[in-house]
């Protein structure tokens, strides 16, 4: 199973942020070598960010097909968008990789955002009850479309470039002591605290054993029995083919088989909406009685996308 934020930057500054690809100039600076007391050139390598093209791949706000189409529950309007995360996550690192050119030391982080996220936010609302995309299903089996983009060669390089960054002598301590600090001090900490996490978790379990959901939950596995499947939960079915595809390896005809057969049984038990309307009136409730704390949790996340924006956007005009 597993925002939306309302303060906004003004339209220039966000209209940078989206458009640039690349938001820092390559700069050199010298390192004393401790072990042969010899200066040598560093060059930092400019962080290219996620531009419109990319981030118009990203999942949107609202379901637009399945059996999840045009479901949204309450919490998530106190949850932080993915996009907002990945803005957060890149300008930390932009303020981090300047805090280290300014040491002489080298740090280039690969930038956040590049691929499309899981979720548009940890609701996860498309796959909360499971896949209920037939579509989906069909053509990809029990995998999300993210899954295929692993790339592994890509990461190794990216493993191999940091221990070569971080092996150089003081940078630990560098980064610790002063460059994370001011990132945290020029835009914050992500996820001090997750209320709103915290209790969707609650209301996912708590309302799987409600008499609707324990009905629908029972239909959809009778459905499933009687198409060859014995499965107890939606990650029972789901875990049977749990193993990451290779990239552009086309899930197996069993799996596609499986999968479709899911979808058809949640749509014939009417387990989503079931599923949907518990957890609505359960997380109207947690609202109620943890305003005050989602409120402010809330209101932090916003001040942290609008920090985030604001050094995105003076990097963007250098």
């Amino acid at each position: 199973m597993s925002i939306v934020p309302t303060t906004r930057m003004r339209a220039a500054a966000l209209a940078a942020v989206a458009t640039a690809a690349v938001f820092t100039s390559a700069c050199s600076t010298s390192h004393d070598d401790s072990a042969g007391g010899k200066s040598r050139q560093l060059v930092a390598q400019a962080m290219v960010l996620p531009d419109a093209k990319v981030r118009a791949t990203w999942p949107k706000a609202q379901v637009d097909r399945g059996l999840a189409k045009g479901m949204r529950l309450p919490l998530q309007d106190y949850m932080m968008a993915s996009s907002d995360v990945v803005d957060v996550e890149n300008a930390r690192d932009l303020v981090k990789q300047q805090c280290m050119q300014h040491l002489g030391l080298s740090f280039t982080p690969e930038p956040s955002g590049l691929n499309p996220a899981s979720a548009y936010d940890a609701m996860n609302m498309k796959r909360r009850y499971g896949i209920s995309d037939r579509t989906e299903a069909a053509r990809l089996g029990f995998a999300a479309p993210q899954d295929a983009e692993d790339d592994t060669q890509a990461e190794d390089a990216e493993l191999a470039k940091e221990d070569a960054e971080s092996s150089v002598s003081g940078w630990d301590t560098a980064m610790n002591d002063t460059c994370i600090p001011e990132a945290n001090n020029k835009v914050g900490v992500l996820f001090e605290t997750d209320l709103s996490g915290d209790l969707a978790s609650q209301s996912y379990e708590a309302t799987s054993t409600r008499p609707a959901v324990k009905a629908a939950l029972t239909s959809w596995s009778s459905c499933m029995k009687n198409h060859g499947y014995q499965v107890k939960s939606i990650d029972d079915a789901e875990g049977r083919f749990a193993t990451p595809k290779l990239h552009g390896l086309k899930p197996a005809k069993d799996e596609v088989a499986m999968a479709t057969v899911d979808v058809d049984c949640k749509q014939a038990a009417d387990l989503v909406p079931a599923w949907y309307q518990a957890e609505s009136t359960y997380q109207k409730e947690q609202i109620t009685s943890h305003l005050k704390e989602l409120q402010a949790e809330r209101a932090h996340n916003q001040r942290l996308v609008q920090k985030a924006h604001a050094v995105l956007a003076a990097a963007a005009t250098r």
